[in-house]
């Protein structure tokens, strides 16, 4: 959700491979990989991999993180 925040606030997608896929459509690009994502951890909880899964968190919980930063960078007078 704050990546579509940032998003339509005029902040810029800035993996690659998913600026690609939202090149050409931009909710289904981030659709897609928010799922892919997703079904790696399913995977992972599923082949009993938990620190995988810790990982995985983390890195969501500062991908967040960064995009709040974006946010009130866009919201507040500079």
């Amino acid at each position: 959700m704050t990546t579509r925040v940032a998003l339509g606030m005029g902040a810029g997608e800035q993996n690659p491979l998913v600026s690609q896929i939202m090149a050409f459509a931009p909710v289904y690009g981030l659709l897609l990989s928010k799922l892919f994502v997703v079904g790696i951890a399913v995977l992972g909880v599923w082949m009993g991999k938990s620190n995988g899964i810790r990982v995985a968190n983390l890195a969501f919980g500062a991908v967040v993180a960064w995009n709040f930063t974006i946010i009130f960078r866009l919201v507040l007078p500079a």
